[in-house]
């Protein structure tokens, strides 16, 4: 009679005999603790770009904008803003939505935070990166406070918002549903290696070579079905995001149909990319199991480093993120739905993303046609 361990020792002998299997379940916890790890062990040491127009043009300001990029040694501050001078409002703002700076500070003129007095000065950060947003706020406040009213525990100098709304009202939900929509996305590449393994290890193309269809119907067919999931996907996320409160940036409602349009042609571009990456891992996979599980060891580390739900703090990582198509997504669909920048600002994400999404098509094709000829 078999017993319950003899199971258990055949269950282990089949996984064991498993290489692919045995890899993934050792690599994948080591391979996620390992990112989270690299990712953050720049924490406190990220430098934050932000603009500003010094009105006053005097020495007590510009002493301020001195301070606040340079603390003194004895504050034991570290250095983590960089700032930016730009001789008028418009192009700090402009940059603002851009991305290239991750807020904008404005000192109006007759700046002068003598004791019992009040100055007034306009600060906006990007509350699309919560990181960025609270470290910027608190520099700031933490300097006024130090350099003109040290004794008190307050800062002389009155941060205000600016009288027109520029930075988003709900700061981690806009950060978060645009990384749940590169995350929906991303599937695809899952789905993609999934189902073309699947056909594979079923002898689908083996039967379709006694038929017209070719390989390439086959793949076209597995692009545009995916396309339109993903589609389907974005429309759902946002859907649900705007019920419970998610608002894109725009002057008017037209100027948010028009980013939302925006991002949607951004998705489909993505979308491709991730085919063409399943594509690749279908064609090294000899099964539906490893599919999944070569799958997911790509899309995790996509998700950690290209800035889905945090942007990481180590520059070398910030580097690697370059090598992942949803860096490029994350950055040009933030900048359009969360500070209102025309998709057409964003050509450099979009032409990047372009690129990698025909590149890794075809190389998926390519490898895929190979390995099933």
């Amino acid at each position: 009679m078999v017993r319950f361990w003899d199971i258990a020792i055949k269950n282990s002998k089949i996984v064991i005999r498993d290489r692919m299997y045995v890899v993934m379940l050792i690599l994948m916890p080591i391979m996620i603790m390992l990112l989270v790890g690299l990712a953050f062990r720049g924490e406190g040491t990220t430098t934050y770009a932000v603009g500003y127009v010094n009105d006053d043009i005097g020495a007590v300001s510009d002493a301020f904008i001195e301070k606040l990029e340079n603390p003194p040694a004895e504050w034991n501050m570290t250095d983590i803003l960089s700032m930016k001078t730009y001789k008028d409002t418009s192009a700090l703002k402009e940059d603002f939505k851009l991305g290239k700076i991750k807020g904008g500070l404005i000192i109006d003129a007759g700046f002068n935070p003598a004791p019992n007095t009040t100055t007034k000065v306009v600060l906006f950060v990007d509350e699309s990166d919560i990181s960025a947003a609270s470290n910027i706020r608190a520099r700031v406040m933490i300097v006024s406070q130090l350099l003109f009213n040290p004794q008190a525990l307050q800062q002389v100098v009155d941060i205000r918002p600016p009288e027109e709304s520029i930075s988003v009202e709900f700061s981690a939900m806009n950060f978060m549903v645009i990384g749940t929509l590169t995350y929906a996305i991303s599937i695809i590449c899952f789905s993609t290696a999934l189902s073309f393994a699947k056909e594979r290890q079923s002898g689908t193309f083996s039967r379709m070579r006694t038929t017209p269809m070719s390989t390439m119907d086959l793949l076209t067919g597995g692009l545009l079905s995916n396309i339109a999931v993903s589609l389907i996907q974005a429309t759902l996320v946002f859907g649900t995001a705007y019920a419970i409160g998610f608002k894109p940036m725009g002057a008017t409602d037209m100027d948010k149909l028009v980013n939302m349009l925006a991002a949607f042609a951004v998705t489909v571009v993505l979308a491709v990319a991730f085919v063409g990456i399943g594509l690749v891992l279908a064609a090294f996979s000899k099964n539906e199991d490893q599919a999944v599980g070569i799958s997911w060891m790509i899309i995790i580390p996509m998700m950690f480093i290209s800035g889905t739900w945090f942007e990481p703090t180590d520059p070398v990582m910030s580097t690697v993120a370059q090598a992942f198509p949803g860096t490029y997504a994350n950055k040009a669909v933030r900048a359009i739905l969360a500070r209102g920048a025309p998709l057409a600002s964003m050509y450099g994400y979009v032409i990047a993303l372009f690129v990698y999404a025909a590149i890794a098509y075809t190389i998926g094709v390519l490898l895929f046609r190979k390995k099933t000829a």
